[in-house]
């Protein structure tokens, strides 16, 4: 029984980390898509690919579509609305006014901006360990983008730069802690599909508008990899396995493995990009799992405080002794 217990959480963990690994896919796939394409093009057919690819389960599962409350409904279309669309028009306009080291430093804030949010929105518990463990990711995630290049942006861009792709951090926050409460009631199987049709249909009018005026036979066969890739990595597969370990771990807990991301992105750098490695970056990927461990240890040390507690409270209560 007990090994049954520890196969389980293993593997919410390798949910979470694998989640946010396969989020990382998009910074690379992103990057090749935003050069082939036009800006409001590539992201449409990049949901139009993640949304088709999710419909199945739309079909298998519509019996419960009905059952879909109102409440339910309006966090659908502002998870679509905010988490997807605003983070990709937020995060495309502010990088084209800062270089990549400007927008890696303001997104190496993701980790603690969602512990914090957890805090203040939801309730959640920091203890010293969590504290630790997304200092120490943030950190990392500094040392992985920062390391071998410079800050080329000054003036009003940095500034405009800067405070766009903080709205695209606080945007991806709110895409979590939404989610987290939506999959309370809703399977990931039945709200993805729905949060992604909806982020397709707003990026319609723009994406097909570019349609007209755009050669298709231009991009080349690694511009449309680099397509697929970033509709299904990271938002149809890496979503669906975000979401389903986020449902069993309160939202500081999964902060911690938002790190993994931009490691992951730096590590398919290399071989997709062609991305120079420095010795520093190891130090980076240290302190990004190191961060990660800690995190699941000061979970692990919380639900074994909670178990003891509660199986005071039961024998207390002439319970079977635990």
């Amino acid at each position: 029984m007990k090994d049954a217990n520890f196969t389980q959480k293993l593997m919410v963990y390798v949910q979470l980390f694998a989640g946010m690994a396969l989020f990382g896919t998009g910074t690379p796939s992103a990057k090749i898509v935003s050069e082939a394409f036009p800006m409001f093009l590539g992201p449409f057919l990049r949901l139009l690919v993640a949304a088709l690819a999710l419909t199945p389960f739309l079909f298998i599962y519509r019996h419960r579509l009905p059952r879909i409350s109102r409440q339910n409904w309006i966090k659908i279309v502002v998870i679509g609305g905010v988490g997807i669309v605003a983070f990709t028009l937020f995060l495309l306009n502010g990088m084209q006014r800062v270089n990549g080291v400007v927008g890696s430093v303001v997104m190496s804030l993701s980790p603690a901006a969602m512990a914090t949010s957890a805090v203040l929105f939801m309730h959640d518990s920091m203890g010293w360990r969590k504290v630790l463990a997304v200092t120490l990711a943030v950190a990392g995630v500094l040392v992985i983008n920062v390391s071998g290049q410079s800050i080329q942006s000054s003036g009003w861009n940095l500034v405009l730069g800067s405070v766009l792709v903080f709205c695209a951090v606080a945007s991806q926050t709110l895409y979590s802690l939404l989610g987290k409460q939506l999959i309370r009631d809703l399977s990931p199987l039945v709200a993805l599909p729905l949060i992604v049709w909806v982020a397709t249909l707003l990026f319609a009018g723009p994406g097909l508008y570019q349609i007209g005026s755009f050669d298709f036979s231009e991009p080349t066969l690694n511009a449309w990899l680099a397509l697929l890739v970033w509709g299904l990595g990271p938002l149809a597969i890496g979503t669906l396995v975000w979401f389903r370990g986020l449902s069993q771990v309160p939202p500081s807990t999964a902060s911690g493995y938002m790190s993994a991301m931009p490691a992951t992105a730096l590590a398919l750098s290399y071989f997709w990009l062609g991305d120079e490695f420095h010795p520093i970056h190891l130090v980076g990927f240290a302190l990004v799992f190191t961060s990660i461990g800690l995190v699941t240890w000061a979970h692990r040390i919380k639900e074994a405080s909670q178990k003891k507690v509660q199986c005071a409270a039961d024998t207390h209560d002439c319970a079977m002794p635990c």
